[in-house]
């Protein structure tokens, strides 16, 4: 739930900021790409805190090593909100 929080008051937040001119945060879809940013970055640092613990435990018994799984995946949300950063990257096509 606090994600979701984020995400909605982050994109408000950076909505209002777009509106008063900052150009970063204009149009619209620049401005939610930024409150997704926030929100990896947000779920991105729980794999490394004290919260981690918690993490490890939710990985199923069939999944071989779960802390390495824990911190792979706290990785792959930091490159997904640093690709965020990149309208270019961010926008791009998939290649086929």
């Amino acid at each position: 739930m606090v994600p979701l929080i984020v995400l909605i008051a982050s994109f408000v937040l950076f909505a209002l900021v777009g509106a008063a001119g900052a150009h970063p945060f204009t149009p619209w879809p620049a401005a939610l790409r930024w409150a997704l940013l926030v929100m990896f970055l947000l779920t991105a640092s729980a794999h490394f805190t004290k919260t981690r613990v918690d993490l490890v435990r939710m990985v199923p018994r069939a999944f071989p090593n779960p802390g390495l799984l824990v911190t792979l995946t706290g990785f792959l949300e930091l490159a997904g909100a640093l690709r965020l950063l990149f309208p270019t990257i961010a926008n791009s096509p998939r290649s086929a």
